[in-house]
């Protein structure tokens, strides 16, 4: 019979337990790597993609050796310094891009180009959906309909390896996202071409060029405005609106319906009550009468997004002889408000009532005809420091001429 040798045979001078003696053979990592890579193959299926089949770089069963590191070890993005782990996981996904001078790969191998494994391939995936809306991927569709990915352009790879960088060292892209400066005209220089708001802006307003009317809005308001219109000396009509600093624009008194608001009309009194200077609603002298109900789908220059508004538009008529203008408050001419720009420049948000019989000219004042030099007095009431020292100035002028005689 033959005899196997006792413990003592497989190693001089030390023990060797039952589990290691009837183990196999270990293999190196080339063999392992080799045999996993074999089993892959078998289980999925060999794909004809040609050279990217042989990328040294790392097939994606290679990255199965480090399995034992990674669970070891809290994770693979665990194992980086610097920004968030999270951020410096997807940082690796986005050095393996390929560049446009190499071939396209799918999520599996590009999985394992950046050191993970194919439990890692779905966020792989959404990290490529993300590229892909910045426009910085060539996609290709591979013979068995699996997508493949590389860079569109050299500068679309250096835009990825720049967002690796950001997320390596914990930095951030777009800046001040709590600042409403949606719409702001001024010349992006610097740090203002980051703005969060102003590329949010830009990119809806795309959005909205590119879909048209079929664009779903991303937010929808209750809005209120309110038409009123003085005879100006020369028989003029001028019409009240309020600059906006939030939006940088001209607008007609009024604003968004609030919950607490129970109706629209409840809204409008509202806000001419908060936005027009010492102003009280008057139910037995002031009147309003609503004129039109539409909607509109713009981009705001506010929050960014585009947004379908509701729009209702009301005539204000009051017994006052006077409005007291706040310092945002200004008479335009109807010229100015058709064609949505002051003489001063800045934009007028009017959708002219289309339903008006006549239009704006058909409109009654909204003040009395003593009314139309109403902005001299609201002058006066609001600067009377300055009225007065106007007039004192005046007197000392005209004494002087009185002693010159």
């Amino acid at each position: 019979m033959l005899e196997l040798p006792g413990p003592e045979a497989a190693v001089e001078g030390e023990a060797v337990d039952e589990d290691q003696r009837l183990a196999p053979p270990r293999r190196t990592e080339e063999e392992t790597a080799s045999v996993v890579l074999h089993e892959a193959r078998t289980r999925h299926g060999t794909r004809a993609r040609g050279p990217r089949a042989r990328d040294p770089r790392g097939p994606p069963a290679a990255a199965r050796l480090r399995d034992r590191k990674r669970d070891s070890e809290g994770g693979l993005m665990a194992q980086t310094t610097g920004g968030a782990p999270y951020g410096q996981g997807v940082a690796r996904i986005l050095r393996a891009v390929p560049p446009v001078s190499e071939p396209a790969i799918d999520p599996s191998e590009l999985a394992g180009r950046a050191g993970l494994d194919d439990r890692d391939v779905p966020g792989v995936e959404a990290a490529m959906g993300v590229l892909g809306v910045l426009g910085v991927l060539d996609l290709e569709t591979g013979p068995g309909g699996e997508p493949l990915f590389r860079a569109a352009t050299s500068i679309a790879h250096g835009c990825i390896l720049s967002l690796a960088e950001h997320l390596d060292q914990g930095l951030d892209v777009l800046l001040n996202w709590g600042r409403a400066e949606a719409g702001a005209d001024t010349s992006a220089g610097g740090e203002a071409v980051l703005s969060g708001p102003r590329f949010l802006f830009a990119v809806e307003n795309r959005r909205f060029a590119e879909r048209g009317a079929s664009a779903p809005p991303l937010a929808s308001a209750e809005i209120v405005q309110a038409v009123i219109k003085e005879e100006a000396r020369g028989g003029e009509s001028r019409y009240l609106v309020q600059y906006d600093a939030r939006s940088r624009q001209y607008q007609l008194i009024g604003g968004h319906r609030r919950p607490d608001d129970l109706t629209i009309g409840h809204t409008m009194v509202r806000e001419l009550e908060e936005e027009l200077t010492d102003f009280s609603f008057d139910h037995d002298g002031d009147t309003l009468t609503e004129l039109q109900r539409f909607e509109r789908l713009m981009v705001s220059r506010t929050s960014g997004v585009l947004t379908r508004y509701r729009i209702v538009v009301f005539h204000l008529r009051t017994r006052r002889p006077r409005l007291l203008l706040g310092p945002a408050d200004r008479w335009i001419s109807e010229r100015e408000l058709n064609t949505g720009r002051a003489d001063d420049g800045r934009r007028i948000l009017f959708s002219a009532p289309t339903e008006l019989a006549g239009g704006l000219a058909g409109l009654e004042p909204s003040l009395p005809a003593a009314g139309a030099g109403s902005h001299g007095w609201g002058f006066l009431r609001r600067h009377p420091w300055e009225a007065m020292g106007l007039v004192l100035g005046l007197l000392g002028l005209a004494v002087s001429v009185l002693q010159l005689r």
